[in-house]
Protein backbone atom coordinates (compact mmCIF):
# COMPACT_ATOMS: atom_id res chain seq x y z
CA UNK A 1 0.00 0.00 0.00
CA UNK A 2 2.86 2.29 0.84
CA UNK A 3 4.31 1.71 -2.62
CA UNK A 4 0.95 2.62 -4.24
CA UNK A 5 0.75 5.81 -2.18
CA UNK A 6 4.24 6.87 -3.30
CA UNK A 7 3.32 6.30 -6.94
CA UNK A 8 0.20 8.47 -6.51
CA UNK A 9 2.20 11.32 -4.93
CA UNK A 10 4.80 11.13 -7.72
CA UNK A 11 2.07 11.27 -10.36
CA UNK A 12 0.53 14.37 -8.73
CA UNK A 13 3.94 16.12 -8.66
CA UNK A 14 4.46 15.46 -12.38
CA UNK A 15 0.99 16.77 -13.27
CA UNK A 16 1.65 19.93 -11.20
CA UNK A 17 4.97 20.58 -12.96
CA UNK A 18 3.30 20.31 -16.35
CA UNK A 19 0.57 22.76 -15.33
CA UNK A 20 3.08 25.27 -13.96
CA UNK A 21 5.10 25.08 -17.18
CA UNK A 22 2.00 25.71 -19.24
CA UNK A 23 1.10 28.66 -17.04
CA UNK A 24 4.57 30.15 -17.44
CA UNK A 25 4.41 29.69 -21.19
CA UNK A 26 1.00 31.35 -21.25
CA UNK A 27 2.47 34.30 -19.28
CA UNK A 28 5.25 34.67 -21.83
CA UNK A 29 2.80 34.52 -24.70
CA UNK A 30 0.64 37.25 -23.11
CA UNK A 31 3.59 39.68 -22.93
CA UNK A 32 3.28 42.29 -25.70
CA UNK A 33 6.60 43.98 -26.64
CA UNK A 34 4.63 46.70 -28.43
CA UNK A 35 3.68 48.04 -25.02
CA UNK A 36 7.32 48.77 -24.29
CA UNK A 37 8.01 50.23 -27.70
CA UNK A 38 5.07 52.62 -27.40
CA UNK A 39 6.17 53.89 -23.99
CA UNK A 40 8.87 56.53 -23.64
CA UNK A 41 10.39 56.30 -20.18
CA UNK A 42 11.65 59.91 -20.35
CA UNK A 43 8.14 61.33 -20.14
CA UNK A 44 5.02 60.73 -18.08
CA UNK A 45 2.18 58.90 -19.81
CA UNK A 46 -0.35 61.02 -21.64
CA UNK A 47 -3.78 61.31 -20.15
CA UNK A 48 -5.54 57.95 -20.51
CA UNK A 49 -2.40 56.15 -21.72
CA UNK A 50 -1.83 52.85 -19.95
CA UNK A 51 1.57 52.04 -18.55
CA UNK A 52 3.29 48.89 -19.90
CA UNK A 53 3.53 45.93 -17.57
CA UNK A 54 7.29 46.53 -17.20
CA UNK A 55 6.72 50.05 -15.91
CA UNK A 56 4.11 48.76 -13.47
CA UNK A 57 6.53 46.16 -12.15
CA UNK A 58 9.34 48.75 -11.84
CA UNK A 59 7.05 51.12 -9.95
CA UNK A 60 6.20 48.35 -7.54
CA UNK A 61 9.85 47.37 -7.11
CA UNK A 62 10.87 50.96 -6.35
CA UNK A 63 8.25 51.08 -3.60
CA UNK A 64 9.16 47.69 -2.09
CA UNK A 65 11.11 49.23 0.77
CA UNK A 66 7.85 50.44 2.27
CA UNK A 67 6.14 47.03 2.35
CA UNK A 68 5.67 44.93 5.44
CA UNK A 69 8.05 42.03 6.06
CA UNK A 70 7.16 39.14 3.81
CA UNK A 71 5.11 41.27 1.41
CA UNK A 72 6.53 41.54 -2.10
CA UNK A 73 5.47 43.53 -5.19
CA UNK A 74 4.26 40.33 -6.87
CA UNK A 75 1.65 39.90 -4.13
CA UNK A 76 0.12 43.37 -4.62
CA UNK A 77 -2.95 43.80 -6.84
CA UNK A 78 -1.72 44.99 -10.26
CA UNK A 79 -4.81 47.16 -10.69
CA UNK A 80 -3.95 49.20 -7.56
CA UNK A 81 -0.37 49.83 -8.66
CA UNK A 82 -1.43 50.86 -12.16
CA UNK A 83 -3.96 53.32 -10.76
CA UNK A 84 -1.47 54.96 -8.39
CA UNK A 85 1.30 55.38 -10.97
CA UNK A 86 -0.99 56.68 -13.69
CA UNK A 87 -2.94 59.27 -11.75
CA UNK A 88 -1.26 60.54 -8.58
CA UNK A 89 0.37 63.93 -9.14
CA UNK A 90 0.35 63.65 -12.92
CA UNK A 91 -0.81 67.22 -13.58
CA UNK A 92 1.95 68.60 -11.35
CA UNK A 93 4.58 66.42 -13.03
CA UNK A 94 3.57 67.65 -16.47
CA UNK A 95 4.53 71.20 -15.39
CA UNK A 96 8.05 70.26 -14.30
CA UNK A 97 10.80 72.25 -16.04
CA UNK A 98 12.90 70.31 -18.53
CA UNK A 99 15.30 73.06 -19.70
CA UNK A 100 17.14 75.82 -17.87
CA UNK A 101 19.53 78.61 -18.82
CA UNK A 102 21.46 80.78 -16.37
CA UNK A 103 22.62 84.25 -17.50
CA UNK A 104 25.48 85.40 -15.25
CA UNK A 105 26.59 89.03 -15.16
CA UNK A 106 30.41 89.28 -15.28
CA UNK A 107 30.57 92.92 -16.38
CA UNK A 108 32.81 95.58 -14.84
CA UNK A 109 30.46 96.52 -12.02
CA UNK A 110 30.82 92.98 -10.62
CA UNK A 111 34.34 93.90 -9.55
CA UNK A 112 32.88 96.41 -7.10
CA UNK A 113 32.39 95.35 -3.47
CA UNK A 114 29.14 94.55 -1.72
CA UNK A 115 28.94 93.45 1.92
CA UNK A 116 32.69 92.95 2.04
CA UNK A 117 32.89 90.74 -1.06
CA UNK A 118 33.43 91.35 -4.75
CA UNK A 119 30.07 91.11 -6.53
CA UNK A 120 31.41 88.57 -9.01
CA UNK A 121 32.23 86.18 -6.19
CA UNK A 122 28.70 86.57 -4.82
CA UNK A 123 27.22 85.94 -8.27
CA UNK A 124 29.39 82.85 -8.82
CA UNK A 125 28.54 81.52 -5.36
CA UNK A 126 24.85 81.75 -6.23
CA UNK A 127 25.51 79.86 -9.48
CA UNK A 128 27.58 77.22 -7.65
CA UNK A 129 24.97 76.63 -4.96
CA UNK A 130 22.23 76.58 -7.61
CA UNK A 131 24.18 73.94 -9.53
CA UNK A 132 24.60 71.80 -6.40
CA UNK A 133 20.80 71.65 -6.07
CA UNK A 134 19.72 71.06 -9.66
CA UNK A 135 17.43 68.00 -9.58
CA UNK A 136 18.95 64.67 -10.54
CA UNK A 137 16.75 64.01 -13.54
CA UNK A 138 17.26 64.35 -17.31
CA UNK A 139 17.57 68.07 -18.10
CA UNK A 140 18.96 70.32 -20.80
CA UNK A 141 21.05 73.12 -19.34
CA UNK A 142 22.91 76.25 -20.41
CA UNK A 143 25.16 78.95 -18.94
CA UNK A 144 25.67 82.32 -20.64
CA UNK A 145 27.89 85.11 -19.34
CA UNK A 146 28.09 88.74 -20.35
CA UNK A 147 30.91 91.20 -19.79
CA UNK A 148 34.49 91.35 -21.05
CA UNK A 149 37.55 89.47 -19.78
CA UNK A 150 40.80 90.14 -21.59
CA UNK A 151 42.61 86.96 -22.47
CA UNK A 152 39.55 84.78 -21.90
CA UNK A 153 36.22 86.21 -23.09
CA UNK A 154 36.48 88.89 -25.77
CA UNK A 155 32.82 88.85 -26.80
CA UNK A 156 30.22 90.97 -25.02
CA UNK A 157 28.27 87.81 -24.24
CA UNK A 158 29.00 84.15 -24.78
CA UNK A 159 27.40 80.77 -24.12
CA UNK A 160 29.91 78.72 -22.12
CA UNK A 161 27.78 75.62 -21.44
CA UNK A 162 25.08 74.12 -23.61
CA UNK A 163 22.47 74.06 -24.51
CA UNK A 164 23.32 70.44 -23.76
CA UNK A 165 22.34 67.50 -21.55
CA UNK A 166 22.98 68.67 -18.00
CA UNK A 167 26.02 67.30 -16.19
CA UNK A 168 26.65 68.69 -12.71
CA UNK A 169 30.45 68.38 -12.81
CA UNK A 170 30.81 69.88 -16.30
CA UNK A 171 28.46 72.72 -15.39
CA UNK A 172 30.54 73.48 -12.28
CA UNK A 173 33.68 73.63 -14.44
CA UNK A 174 31.94 76.07 -16.80
CA UNK A 175 31.13 78.38 -13.88
CA UNK A 176 34.79 78.40 -12.84
CA UNK A 177 35.92 79.60 -16.28
CA UNK A 178 34.48 83.00 -15.33
CA UNK A 179 37.43 84.43 -13.41
CA UNK A 180 37.25 88.20 -13.78
CA UNK A 181 34.66 90.92 -14.10
CA UNK A 182 35.09 93.55 -16.78
CA UNK A 183 33.52 95.55 -19.57
CA UNK A 184 30.10 97.06 -20.01
CA UNK A 185 26.78 95.48 -19.07
CA UNK A 186 24.89 94.43 -22.23
CA UNK A 187 22.07 92.62 -20.45
CA UNK A 188 19.65 93.26 -23.32
CA UNK A 189 22.04 91.61 -25.76
CA UNK A 190 22.54 88.65 -23.41
CA UNK A 191 18.79 88.07 -23.15
CA UNK A 192 18.37 88.28 -26.93
CA UNK A 193 21.18 85.77 -27.45
CA UNK A 194 19.67 83.52 -24.78
CA UNK A 195 16.42 83.54 -26.75
CA UNK A 196 18.40 82.13 -29.67
CA UNK A 197 20.17 79.61 -27.39
CA UNK A 198 16.81 78.07 -26.51
CA UNK A 199 15.76 77.51 -30.12
CA UNK A 200 14.76 73.90 -30.63
CA UNK A 201 14.46 72.81 -27.00
CA UNK A 202 11.30 70.91 -26.12
CA UNK A 203 9.32 71.32 -22.93
CA UNK A 204 9.12 73.97 -20.22
CA UNK A 205 11.95 76.46 -19.74
CA UNK A 206 13.39 78.35 -16.75
CA UNK A 207 15.70 81.32 -17.37
CA UNK A 208 17.69 82.53 -14.36
CA UNK A 209 19.42 85.93 -14.44
CA UNK A 210 22.07 86.71 -11.79
CA UNK A 211 23.02 90.39 -11.97
CA UNK A 212 23.26 93.72 -10.16
CA UNK A 213 20.92 95.26 -12.74
CA UNK A 214 23.33 97.75 -14.29
CA UNK A 215 22.73 98.12 -18.02
CA UNK A 216 24.50 99.50 -21.05
CA UNK A 217 22.88 99.80 -24.47
CA UNK A 218 19.47 98.45 -25.37
CA UNK A 219 16.39 97.82 -23.28
CA UNK A 220 16.46 94.55 -21.28
CA UNK A 221 12.70 94.80 -20.77
CA UNK A 222 12.08 94.76 -24.52
CA UNK A 223 14.46 91.80 -24.80
CA UNK A 224 12.60 89.95 -22.05
CA UNK A 225 9.29 90.62 -23.82
CA UNK A 226 10.70 89.21 -27.06
CA UNK A 227 11.82 86.10 -25.19
CA UNK A 228 8.38 85.70 -23.60
CA UNK A 229 6.64 86.22 -26.94
CA UNK A 230 8.85 83.51 -28.44
CA UNK A 231 8.28 80.83 -25.80
CA UNK A 232 4.97 81.86 -24.24
CA UNK A 233 3.65 79.82 -21.32
CA UNK A 234 6.60 77.43 -21.58
CA UNK A 235 8.89 80.14 -20.15
CA UNK A 236 9.38 81.42 -16.60
CA UNK A 237 12.04 84.02 -15.71
CA UNK A 238 13.71 84.20 -12.29
CA UNK A 239 16.13 86.96 -11.31
CA UNK A 240 18.65 87.25 -8.46
CA UNK A 241 19.87 90.73 -7.50
CA UNK A 242 23.53 91.03 -6.46
CA UNK A 243 23.96 94.27 -4.52
CA UNK A 244 21.53 97.00 -3.60
CA UNK A 245 21.26 99.32 -6.59
CA UNK A 246 17.69 100.71 -6.56
CA UNK A 247 17.47 100.85 -10.35
CA UNK A 248 18.87 97.33 -10.60
CA UNK A 249 16.27 96.06 -8.15
CA UNK A 250 13.46 97.65 -10.13
CA UNK A 251 14.81 96.35 -13.42
CA UNK A 252 15.24 92.74 -12.32
CA UNK A 253 11.80 92.77 -10.70
CA UNK A 254 10.22 93.93 -13.96
CA UNK A 255 12.12 91.34 -16.03
CA UNK A 256 10.87 88.53 -13.79
CA UNK A 257 7.35 89.97 -13.94
CA UNK A 258 7.41 89.80 -17.75
CA UNK A 259 7.97 86.05 -17.44
CA UNK A 260 4.64 85.91 -15.52
CA UNK A 261 5.47 82.75 -13.54
CA UNK A 262 8.85 83.63 -11.99
CA UNK A 263 9.98 86.21 -9.44
CA UNK A 264 12.95 88.20 -8.17
CA UNK A 265 15.05 87.47 -5.07
CA UNK A 266 18.15 89.13 -3.66
CA UNK A 267 21.52 87.56 -2.96
CA UNK A 268 20.99 88.39 0.72
CA UNK A 269 17.73 86.39 0.76
CA UNK A 270 19.52 83.36 -0.69
CA UNK A 271 22.23 83.18 1.97
CA UNK A 272 20.45 80.55 4.14
CA UNK A 273 20.68 77.08 2.64
CA UNK A 274 16.97 76.57 3.27
CA UNK A 275 16.18 79.63 1.13
CA UNK A 276 18.42 78.43 -1.68
CA UNK A 277 16.74 75.01 -1.47
CA UNK A 278 13.33 76.65 -1.79
CA UNK A 279 14.40 78.89 -4.67
CA UNK A 280 15.80 76.02 -6.74
CA UNK A 281 12.75 73.89 -5.98
CA UNK A 282 10.52 76.75 -7.15
CA UNK A 283 12.50 77.13 -10.36
CA UNK A 284 12.36 73.48 -11.37
CA UNK A 285 8.86 72.75 -10.14
CA UNK A 286 7.14 76.06 -10.93
CA UNK A 287 6.27 76.97 -7.39
CA UNK A 288 6.37 80.33 -5.60
CA UNK A 289 7.93 79.58 -2.23
CA UNK A 290 9.14 83.13 -1.72
CA UNK A 291 5.99 84.69 -3.15
CA UNK A 292 5.81 87.94 -5.13
CA UNK A 293 7.77 91.03 -4.09
CA UNK A 294 5.64 93.65 -2.36
CA UNK A 295 6.58 96.53 -4.62
CA UNK A 296 5.97 97.18 -8.28
CA UNK A 297 7.80 100.09 -9.89
CA UNK A 298 7.89 100.63 -13.62
CA UNK A 299 11.37 100.95 -15.07
CA UNK A 300 11.86 103.59 -17.70
CA UNK A 301 14.73 103.10 -20.13
CA UNK A 302 15.78 106.30 -21.83
CA UNK A 303 15.06 106.09 -25.53
CA UNK A 304 15.93 109.71 -26.24
CA UNK A 305 18.61 110.75 -28.70
CA UNK A 306 22.36 110.65 -27.97
CA UNK A 307 23.37 112.24 -24.66
CA UNK A 308 26.43 114.48 -24.17
CA UNK A 309 29.56 112.29 -24.08
CA UNK A 310 32.71 114.42 -24.19
CA UNK A 311 35.23 111.57 -24.09
CA UNK A 312 33.25 109.38 -26.51
CA UNK A 313 33.32 106.31 -24.29
CA UNK A 314 29.60 105.56 -24.64
CA UNK A 315 28.68 106.68 -21.11
CA UNK A 316 26.72 109.93 -20.76
CA UNK A 317 28.62 112.77 -19.12
CA UNK A 318 26.13 113.07 -16.26
CA UNK A 319 26.74 109.38 -15.40
CA UNK A 320 30.46 109.19 -16.23
CA UNK A 321 32.56 108.60 -13.11
CA UNK A 322 35.79 108.90 -15.10
CA UNK A 323 35.60 111.79 -17.58
CA UNK A 324 38.50 112.11 -19.98
CA UNK A 325 38.91 108.38 -20.67
CA UNK A 326 41.75 107.78 -23.20
CA UNK A 327 40.57 107.48 -26.78
CA UNK A 328 39.73 103.91 -27.80
CA UNK A 329 39.74 102.50 -24.27
CA UNK A 330 37.08 100.00 -23.28
CA UNK A 331 35.17 101.25 -20.26
CA UNK A 332 33.01 99.71 -17.54
CA UNK A 333 29.46 100.72 -16.65
CA UNK A 334 30.77 103.73 -14.71
CA UNK A 335 32.67 105.06 -17.72
CA UNK A 336 36.09 104.15 -16.30
CA UNK A 337 38.83 102.49 -18.35
CA UNK A 338 38.39 98.78 -17.86
CA UNK A 339 42.05 97.85 -17.61
CA UNK A 340 42.75 94.20 -17.02
CA UNK A 341 45.33 92.87 -14.63
CA UNK A 342 48.16 90.35 -14.81
CA UNK A 343 48.14 87.47 -12.33
CA UNK A 344 51.26 85.63 -11.20
CA UNK A 345 52.08 82.22 -9.80
CA UNK A 346 53.24 82.22 -6.20
CA UNK A 347 56.88 83.31 -5.82
CA UNK A 348 57.22 84.07 -9.55
CA UNK A 349 57.41 87.26 -11.61
CA UNK A 350 57.44 85.97 -15.19
CA UNK A 351 54.44 87.01 -17.32
CA UNK A 352 52.45 83.99 -18.45
CA UNK A 353 51.22 83.86 -22.07
CA UNK A 354 47.52 83.96 -21.16
CA UNK A 355 48.05 87.53 -19.93
CA UNK A 356 49.73 88.84 -23.06
CA UNK A 357 46.33 90.02 -24.41
CA UNK A 358 45.79 92.09 -21.25
CA UNK A 359 49.06 93.97 -21.76
CA UNK A 360 48.52 94.17 -25.53
CA UNK A 361 45.23 95.98 -24.89
CA UNK A 362 47.03 98.60 -22.76
CA UNK A 363 49.66 98.97 -25.47
CA UNK A 364 46.95 99.48 -28.10
CA UNK A 365 45.37 102.33 -26.14
CA UNK A 366 48.75 103.92 -25.43
CA UNK A 367 49.57 103.94 -29.13
CA UNK A 368 46.25 105.65 -29.84
CA UNK A 369 47.07 108.27 -27.17
CA UNK A 370 50.74 109.31 -27.57
CA UNK A 371 50.64 111.59 -24.52
CA UNK A 372 49.38 108.86 -22.17
CA UNK A 373 51.69 107.50 -19.46
CA UNK A 374 51.12 104.41 -17.33
CA UNK A 375 52.14 103.32 -13.85
CA UNK A 376 52.66 99.56 -13.60
CA UNK A 377 52.11 98.47 -10.00
CA UNK A 378 53.22 95.09 -8.65
CA UNK A 379 51.62 93.33 -5.68
CA UNK A 380 52.01 90.11 -3.67
CA UNK A 381 50.21 88.02 -1.09
CA UNK A 382 51.41 87.81 2.53
CA UNK A 383 53.46 84.63 2.23
CA UNK A 384 57.16 85.37 3.09
CA UNK A 385 58.68 88.48 4.62
CA UNK A 386 57.85 92.10 3.87
CA UNK A 387 61.33 92.75 2.45
CA UNK A 388 61.12 89.74 0.13
CA UNK A 389 57.65 90.67 -1.09
CA UNK A 390 58.62 94.28 -1.79
CA UNK A 391 61.34 93.05 -4.14
CA UNK A 392 59.04 90.42 -5.71
CA UNK A 393 56.29 92.96 -6.37
CA UNK A 394 58.79 95.34 -8.01
CA UNK A 395 60.11 92.53 -10.24
CA UNK A 396 56.55 91.76 -11.33
CA UNK A 397 56.07 95.36 -12.41
CA UNK A 398 59.43 95.30 -14.23
CA UNK A 399 58.44 92.13 -16.13
CA UNK A 400 55.29 93.81 -17.42
CA UNK A 401 57.21 96.98 -18.30
CA UNK A 402 59.82 94.95 -20.24
CA UNK A 403 57.05 93.30 -22.27
CA UNK A 404 55.67 96.74 -23.14
CA UNK A 405 59.11 98.08 -24.09
CA UNK A 406 59.66 95.23 -26.53
CA UNK A 407 56.36 96.06 -28.22
CA UNK A 408 57.02 99.68 -28.86
CA UNK A 409 56.22 101.62 -25.67
CA UNK A 410 59.32 103.57 -24.54
CA UNK A 411 60.46 103.40 -20.91
CA UNK A 412 59.84 107.12 -20.35
CA UNK A 413 56.11 106.50 -20.73
CA UNK A 414 56.09 103.77 -18.06
CA UNK A 415 56.66 104.07 -14.33
CA UNK A 416 57.07 100.95 -12.18
CA UNK A 417 56.19 100.54 -8.53
CA UNK A 418 56.17 97.64 -6.06
CA UNK A 419 53.82 97.63 -3.09
CA UNK A 420 54.52 94.20 -1.63
CA UNK A 421 51.51 92.96 0.29
CA UNK A 422 50.40 96.40 1.49
CA UNK A 423 47.59 96.91 -1.06
CA UNK A 424 45.58 93.66 -1.19
CA UNK A 425 42.56 93.42 -3.45
CA UNK A 426 41.17 90.43 -1.53
CA UNK A 427 41.60 88.73 1.84
CA UNK A 428 44.93 87.03 2.48
CA UNK A 429 43.19 84.59 4.83
CA UNK A 430 42.18 82.27 1.97
CA UNK A 431 44.09 80.76 -0.93
CA UNK A 432 41.61 82.26 -3.38
CA UNK A 433 42.26 85.72 -1.93
CA UNK A 434 46.03 85.26 -1.90
CA UNK A 435 45.92 84.16 -5.54
CA UNK A 436 44.04 87.35 -6.48
CA UNK A 437 46.65 89.46 -4.69
CA UNK A 438 49.57 88.11 -6.77
CA UNK A 439 49.12 90.62 -9.53
CA UNK A 440 50.26 93.64 -11.51
CA UNK A 441 47.88 96.50 -12.28
CA UNK A 442 47.90 99.56 -14.52
CA UNK A 443 47.18 103.14 -13.47
CA UNK A 444 46.88 105.86 -16.13
CA UNK A 445 48.82 109.04 -15.38
CA UNK A 446 46.89 112.19 -16.24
Amino acid sequence: MTRSLCKAVLLMICIGAVLIGCGAEKSRQDFDPAKLESFNGDRPPASGEALPDSAVREAAEESAAGYEVGETPERLPIEDIRSDVATVGLDEYMGIVENFLVILDASGSKFLPYNGQIKLKIAKDIARRFNDRVPARPLTGGLRRYGFEAGAFTEKTEIIYGMAPYNRSAYRSAIETIRWAGGKSPLALAIDEATNDLTGVAGDIAVVIISDGKIYQGDPLDSARRMKDTYGDRLCIYTALVGDLPFGKQLLYQIAKIGECGYMVTADQLVPDSAMDQWVDDIFNRRRGFGPTDWDVDVQVDRAGPCPDADGDGVCDDQDACPGTPRGARVDARGCWDIGRVQFVIDRYNVRPQYYPVIDEVIRVMKLNPGLRINVQGHTCTIASEKYNMKLSYNRAISVSDYMNKRGIPSERIAVEGFGFHRPTASNQTEEGRSLNRRAEFEPVR
